[in-house]
């Protein structure tokens, strides 16, 4: 399939079309003739803004006047503003055009001519018809293209290009800000909502430092590390820390992008519930837990300092009253599952692993 080129062509309209609006002739040495595509909107656009928060931008200058209308869309971009309009007459669109000719401001009406096609622009031209309006004075350059109520306004940032960095510019999270600092040298790209209380964080790297000083300090703030991933070079792809319930997730996928996941993950308690009627294993540490809620059952799992443990929680529930009612050994006369019972509740314990005891308390019928 033939790659379709487009080209610009501009024409004039009469002045008679909107009184009072003065349209230039451009030279054939003028930017505006025959722009490439590159020319048109080409900027990396940011958040989107809908609704409420879909409004004229305020750090645009006071020098280039609202398009009156309702703004749909705001897109904050590198190189311009994008908005999409709705309920823009024919009548506003001619005023606001006005305004911006009394303000100095000089409009440019331009016609699209699609190579291999017949060049119609002259009829359009006669019947008053374009396809945008290249707005510009000094520093300041819009385009404007509206349709049957619809309109959408670029407004480029060439002339106030600090104040709209600043104004579009990520800012790490506010409720993050008094417990978990951003890292040093690596500018944010890109935030994310995780869950309720929680973010997926990138940013991009000044120094291949970055990550170890992030780390560094996560470890001398009380996080300790959970867990770590290594990938096929057998080198740290992810970092698992814990400082609390504050649980930060390091990645490190690719040159020059560190990310970061932050979220709140309450470590296991045990279940209130049980009272003091099943006590909490000593010297076990909570890794899971898991109510059932079709049978009431719980099903927790903790991790043993060591082999003593078993065998001292079993005496524990039989000085409560618990009575062992089966037992099952390996081979070597270690215990693998052994359950116990008072008149009302079953307490069923098994050896998953050197590392991992299972705990079921369920109720008798």
């Amino acid at each position: 399939m033939n790659e379709m080129r487009w080209t610009w062509l501009f024409v004039l309209l009469p002045l008679i079309l909107i009184p009072g609006c003065a349209t230039r002739d451009n030279g054939p040495d003028s930017a505006l003739d025959n722009p490439t595509l590159e020319e048109l909107p080409d900027g990396e656009f940011g958040d989107f803004l809908f609704d409420e928060a879909a409004q004229w931008p305020e750090y645009i200058p006071d020098d280039i006047p609202p398009l009156p209308g309702t703004i749909d869309t705001v897109m904050p971009g590198g190189s311009h503003i994008r908005m999409f309009y709705s309920n823009v007459s024919d009548e506003m669109i001619e005023d606001y055009l006005k305004l911006l000719v009394q303000e100095g401001f000089d409009l440019d009406y331009r016609i699209l001519v699609q190579e291999g096609f017949p060049d119609n622009s002259e009829e359009r031209r006669q019947r008053g018809e374009y396809d945008d309006i290249v707005i510009t004075k000094g520093e300041y350059r819009m385009t404007l293209s509206h349709y049957e109520g619809s309109a959408t306004y670029d407004v480029y940032t060439s002339g106030f290009q600090e104040e709209a960095r600043e104004a579009t510019a990520l800012k790490w999270p506010e409720d993050l800000v008094n417990i978990l600092p951003p890292p040093k040298r690596c500018e944010l790209a890109s935030i994310n909502p995780d869950g309720s209380s929680g973010y997926h964080i990138s940013c991009k790297r000044e120094d291949a430092d970055v990550d170890q000083d992030y780390l560094e300090m996560l470890l001398s703030s009380g996080f300790q590390i959970e867990e770590e991933f290594l990938g096929s070079d057998n080198e740290v792809t992810l970092h698992r820390l814990r400082r609390e319930d504050l649980v930060v997730e390091l990645s490190y996928p690719f040159d020059p992008f560190f990310t970061l996941r932050v979220l709140e993950d309450p470590l296991p308690s045990w279940p209130e519930v049980f009272g003091d009627s099943i006590p909490m294993p000593s010297r076990c540490e909570l890794s899971n837990i898991i109510p059932t809620l079709d049978d009431g059952d719980s099903h927790i799992s903790c991790q043993p300092a060591d082999q003593e443990v078993l065998t001292d929680y079993i005496q524990a529930l039989v000085e409560l009253g618990f009575v062992e009612s089966h037992r099952w050994e390996n081979n070597a006369g270690e215990i693998m599952i052994i359950d116990l019972e008072n008149s009302q509740l079953e307490v069923s314990i098994m050896v998953n692993s050197p590392t991992s005891l299972g705990i079921q308390v369920s109720e008798l019928e």
